[in-house]
């Protein structure tokens, strides 16, 4: 049997039989493991049910299983299928595939997969550490989170979290998990406002970005952060945008913005969308959501970065 490795991530505890690189390792000392990973051969996902339908315009695939199991496929990275409770997971690496590409994927789908099979609502978010409180970059693939981010981290900021956001709800508010550290970002982004990690960077095939380290120090045992704010990066936002705006969502607006940005949106099961609009309901008791615009341009990155700083008065 494989040695079995605990890490720390999204505030979650994962046993592993694969060693992972980018999230602490911890021992065992803690209470049991909220998800285990096991690596099975490629027969162990040959004998799955399936019903056949591909969506030729996914480059991943993601089945619900009739026994409420979750499979997931990336052609040549990735194979995963996710219990119906969330609780345990089995992949398999194909040869070839990098280990960091791999392994990047592999957290991003299957945690995403196992917290919505949980219950839980998580966000497609980059999320910046300003002074010790935690904004959010909310919006769909390309909407520019990543780049934004990479902005403030060159300003100051540093990095909690990027693509998944996982939040826990306290007395006080809100509070961000820090997830693998590591940011994706295309190449141009990545040389102008990181440059001194482009190097170590490496490039993701699935998602056509480089991932790299934000800072060549990580401190250990990163912990969650309070969320002061989201900005919800408007998808139409662009040339024709005339100047940089953060207007705070409400009503429909507020919910639209929430829902729009989940996680694992291929999960349509019923009873889905009630959880969503109960999640976006209890964010705006607690926590200011705001439409962020302004043109696709390097030039006004810092009146973004002056704007989202004024906002959230820090």
């Amino acid at each position: 049997m494989n040695r079995r490795h605990r890490y720390k991530v999204y505030g979650l505890d994962v046993d592993s039989e694969l060693p992972l690189s980018s999230v602490d390792e911890i021992s065992f000392e803690s209470a049991a493991a909220s998800i285990e990973i096991a690596l099975e051969g490629p027969e162990h996902f040959a004998a799955l049910p399936s019903s056949g339908i591909r969506d030729a315009d996914e480059w991943v695939h993601h089945e619900v299983l009739a026994d409420g199991r979750i499979h997931i496929k990336a052609e040549s990275v990735f194979e995963a299928v996710v219990s119906a409770d969330g609780s345990k997971v089995a992949c398999t690496r194909p040869e070839g595939v990098d280990q960091r590409t791999f392994e990047a994927n592999l957290l991003n789908f299957v945690l995403t997969a196992s917290l919505t099979l949980r219950g839980e609502e998580t966000l497609h978010a980059t999320v910046v550490d300003m002074e010790d409180r935690a904004v959010g970059l909310l919006g769909r693939s390309g909407a520019g989170k990543s780049t934004l981010g990479a902005f403030l981290i060159s300003r100051g900021a540093d990095l909690i979290t990027d693509d998944m956001l996982r939040v826990a709800f306290t007395q006080d508010g809100v509070m961000a998990y820090p997830g693998p550290y590591r940011l994706k970002l295309f190449d141009e982004p990545s040389r102008r406002f990181l440059p001194g990690m482009v190097a170590d960077g490496h490039f993701n095939t699935l998602s056509g970005k480089v991932m790299l380290q934000p800072r060549k120090t990580v401190a250990t045992g990163r912990e969650a952060k309070p969320l002061v704010a989201l900005f919800h990066v408007a998808e139409e936002a662009g040339a024709a945008v005339s100047g940089v705006s953060a207007q705070r969502l409400d009503g429909v607006a507020f919910a639209k913005a929430i829902i729009s940005s989940a996680m694992d949106d291929r999960y349509a099961l019923p009873g889905r969308l009630v959880r969503q609009v109960e999640f976006a309901a209890r964010i705006a008791r607690v926590l200011p959501v705001f439409e962020l615009r302004y043109p696709r341009s390097f030039d006004v990155m810092d009146e973004v970065s002056e704007l989202i700083r004024r906002t959230v008065d820090l």
